[in-house]
């Protein structure tokens, strides 16, 4: 294709097709050449060359990948991608173009994250970000090396387990004697002997309770759409599951029922926890500090009901590979790392059955 030169500027530019990142054929143009020659060369190389250089601001690439991952991850994951991003990243990568960030500026970013005492699981979820939109600056915008990839993790230092809040038997007692809401009461236990994840509860219709099993395939989100509550497939394929449950909770959720029955219109469509629109978070919330207070028990967070659930059958030396089950965790190891601070020491017993077997057995030496 001609170039052109500016009559004003007498400088040259071109205007021509090629494929863009993406494979689409448009048409670039680019000023500024101070002669034909120079024009001519650069247009030549545009329509020639297979692999585009990545000239964009990182501002660009988070812009370009925020639509394109709000179309691929589920709504919660997307948000929290994006919490990340605004959070601690792109303050202190804006400024830089995308193919500028070196070792040296990738390294004194992980410095700085390392100063705000973040868990490494958090940080490594972080530099994982990073790799990801790197990889799609590679993928579509020409980026040639991606250097969180080169400089690797954050390094693994030794952290103090974390607390993991849960009530005992006696306490949920105590909590539960005071809960005078017959819904709320039903929805606490269930969250208590179950280990549910809250918006698994919530997500519950009376069709999911079959005999003394609930079905879990679903999760509901904390936010609303034009006034719907957004259901969601559960976090991962191990989430998806069939919980048995105790003969007196059974009891619970069939009385539960009955009494959703006197309501016009009823059907197994409506939620366990709520009827026709499920509890709000919010209010669950409200509800929980209000009985906390009432029972004068500690205040625990809805989610330590879940791990109140696993303290409880620990107690009662339930094997770790059935409460791994029962919660939904895609790897034991999940379990184990979380709760294994809980299990009971039996290092006596195994020591005083080396000293039976010993004074039964005796070694001949």
């Amino acid at each position: 294709m001609p170039v052109y030169q500016d009559k004003k500027t007498k400088k040259w530019y071109y205007r021509a097709y090629a494929d863009d990142v993406y494979g689409n054929h448009k048409q670039f143009e680019k000023h500024g050449f101070k002669t034909k020659k120079e024009a001519t060369t650069a247009e030549s190389e545009l329509c020639t060359s297979d692999e585009k250089e990545c000239t964009i601001s990182f501002m660009e690439l988070w812009e370009d990948y925020d639509k394109y991952i709000k179309l691929k991850l589920k709504k919660q994951s997307y948000r929290k991608t994006v919490s990340k991003f605004n959070n601690h990243i792109i303050p202190y990568f804006k400024k830089y173009k995308v193919k500028s960030i070196n070792v040296s500026i990738y390294t004194k970013w992980q410095q700085e994250i390392e100063k705000k005492h973040f868990s490494h699981d958090y940080n490594s979820s972080l530099h994982s970000s990073m790799v990801t939109v790197l990889n799609y600056a590679k993928k579509f915008h020409g980026l040639k090396v991606n250097i969180a990839n080169n400089v690797g993790n954050f390094v693994k230092k030794t952290e103090l387990p974390k607390k993991v809040g849960f009530w005992t038997y006696e306490e949920f007692k105590k909590f539960i004697q005071v809960v005078k809401e017959k819904h709320y009461q039903i929805f606490f236990e269930t969250l208590y002997f179950t280990g549910l994840r809250q918006g698994e509860c919530l997500a519950l219709t009376w069709k999911d309770f079959k005999d003394n099993y609930l079905d879990i395939y679903k999760t509901i989100s904390k936010e609303q759409e034009n006034g719907q509550y957004i259901i969601n497939t559960p976090k991962t394929k191990s989430s998806i599951r069939k919980i048995k449950i105790d003969s007196h909770l059974v009891g619970l959720l069939n009385e539960l029922k009955e009494s959703y029955k006197k309501f016009e219109g009823f059907n197994d469509d409506w939620y366990i926890f709520g009827g026709i629109k499920p509890f709000a978070p919010t209010t669950i919330g409200r509800k929980k500090d209000k009985y906390c207070a009432l029972a004068g028990v500690k205040k625990i967070r809805i989610h330590d009901l879940r791990h109140s659930h696993a303290s409880l059958l620990l107690s009662f030396g339930v094997p770790i590979t059935v409460i791994s089950q029962r919660l939904g965790h895609s790897d034991i190891n999940m379990t184990l790392n979380t709760y294994s601070h809980l299990m009971p020491r039996d290092e006596d017993k195994a020591i005083n059955m080396i000293n039976d077997l010993i004074k039964c057995n005796p070694l001949i030496i």
